[in-house]
């Protein structure tokens, strides 16, 4: 197939999935633009390292960090060389177990070529949802009507998955806020730059799966809670984080009791926690183990 003409910079964060990664890689490479690729190690085990480090050509770069750094940390290293050093107008951001349609990529690039206002595009989920941002809830998915292929719809905040940024946004709007350590820290990033002025468009008709995380459940409850509480507070302001912190309590009670959805992380420790250390302003890595 014709790739299309300009180079994208993508950058993918590997931990301790390489098998992920190799097939995350493989799909990127059959999409309809020519990619110059580069995986982020968060200090992955050393078999998980050395695999990665076996199966990838020379075109493949591998940039290996001395600890778990967590989401926008890691990618915060190399979108400042970005930054400084590239020259292309795009570059892609993704976790190493997305896989894209064939045609997400270009999809994403056609969007972002018509209109300069656009300084984060994302694909769609399959399951048609998109993320919008409640001052009570803090960032929600709800079910949408899915428009023809290639429409993008306004959002206020994208997915995280896999996202295709504009330099000239960030730029002006700055790196990932690095409190966030991982999960939020992309939806921080994308109100930031609609606030900034910038468009968040999804993308109908590319899409992109993400089987699962291998993220430990005490973390992601720890980080959701936190991390939450940090988004409502810094956009909608501090009486609203503690409503939002009494409704995550109140929640935490009733599902202790009833008993969560198989496929919800939760946990009571990592919710308190999360909701302890909000309020006393320690971020970044979890302490929590």
């Amino acid at each position: 197939m014709e790739k299309a003409a300009e180079r994208i910079t993508l950058f993918v964060v590997h931990w301790n999935q390489p098998q992920e990664c190799l097939n995350s890689v493989r799909a990127f490479r059959n999409q309809e633009c020519d990619l110059e690729i580069t995986i982020v190690d968060n200090a992955s085990a050393p078999e998980a390292y050395d695999l990665i480090q076996k199966n990838f050509d020379s075109d493949v770069k591998i940039e290996r960090l001395d600890e778990n750094k967590g989401w926008g940390p890691a990618l915060n290293i190399v979108l400042r060389k970005w930054l400084e050093l590239g020259s292309n107008r795009y570059c892609l951001i993704s976790a190493h177990d997305s896989e894209p349609s064939s045609e997400c990529v270009r999809l994403l690039l056609q969007t972002m070529e018509r209109d300069p206002h656009i300084g984060i595009a994302c694909p769609q989920y399959s399951d048609a949802t998109v993320a919008s941002v409640s001052c009570l809830r803090g960032v929600q998915q709800r079910r949408a009507v899915a428009l023809p292929r290639g429409t993008p719809q306004f959002v206020d905040v994208p997915h995280g998955t896999l996202m295709l940024l504009r330099r000239d946004c960030l730029a002006q709007i700055g790196l990932f806020d690095e409190r966030y350590f991982a999960y939020g820290d992309e939806h921080e990033l994308g109100a930031r730059a609609v606030r900034r002025g910038w468009k968040i468009a999804l993308v109908w008709g590319a899409t992109v799966a993400n089987r699962g995380t291998w993220t430990p459940s005490l973390w992601r409850s720890y980080l959701f809670t936190r991390n939450s509480l940090l988004f409502v507070h810094d956009y909608c302001g501090r009486v609203w984080a503690w409503l939002r912190a009494i409704l995550i309590l109140v929640n935490t009670a009733r599902l202790s009791v009833l008993g969560p959805n198989d496929n919800f992380a939760f946990s009571v420790r990592g919710r308190w926690q999360g909701v302890r250390d909000f309020f006393a302003g320690r971020f970044g890595r979890p302490s929590i183990e």
